[in-house]
């Protein structure tokens, strides 16, 4: 039987498999099939060896623009799904389908993302917006987290305003995020945009 190396043709089931057979390969990227059927559908994952083999799956659009989302909305009080967004979307995974997934979980015991809320406060309001509510759609798309926002403060260097969110839970079928929410509440020059972060399994 020979060691999996990495490679599309010979990929291991985790990062964690792939380290335990090659102790001294560098952190990057390896190709893994959790369902161990045919190499075929092996995805290529980050692998972070340094973190004990965690296994990392980048979303194929990580970065979403600043820009006042919701400007086309007339509705309010209510949670505007990303995805429903003009020129929004559901998160994806390169690689990583539903199968693949399910095998990775029963492979792993904890599951983490991080995902950064960048948001610019409207020039004509000149002082702190409000906290806003939002919403994180888990993947089994029947449960979301909800958080705070802190307001948006205009006189900061930069005046753009970061708010990271860390998820880390042994719940596996909740990650990786697939949309998340605003609470749109008659503000519609609220600019916001995000950046997702890989989800990554140990």
């Amino acid at each position: 039987m020979e060691h999996p190396n990495g490679t599309k043709s010979n990929p291991a089931t985790t990062c964690k498999e792939l380290l335990l057979a090659h102790p001294e390969l560098p952190d990057g990227q390896y190709y893994i099939d959790p369902n161990q059927g045919s190499p075929q559908d092996a995805l290529l994952a980050f692998c972070n060896f340094t973190a004990g083999g965690e296994t990392c799956i980048a979303p194929i659009h990580n970065q979403v623009p600043i820009k006042a989302w919701l400007s086309t909305y007339s509705s309010e009080n209510t949670f505007e799904w990303f995805s429903t967004l003009p020129g929004g979307f559901l998160l994806e995974y390169a690689g990583a389908s539903a199968v693949q997934l399910r095998f990775l979980r029963l492979h792993s015991h904890r599951a983490t993302q991080k995902v950064s809320y960048s948001c610019r406060p409207a020039p004509e309001l000149g002082q702190p917006q409000p906290d806003k509510e939002i919403r994180f759609l888990a993947d089994s798309r029947d449960h979301s987290y909800a958080a705070s926002l802190q307001g948006c403060l205009p006189d900061n260097d930069s005046s753009i305003t970061d708010t990271i969110f860390q998820f880390s839970t042994e719940e596996l079928w909740l990650l990786p995020l697939r949309d998340l929410a605003v609470f749109h509440n008659g503000d519609a020059s609220h600019q916001f945009g995000f950046t997702v972060g890989p989800v990554c399994f140990s």
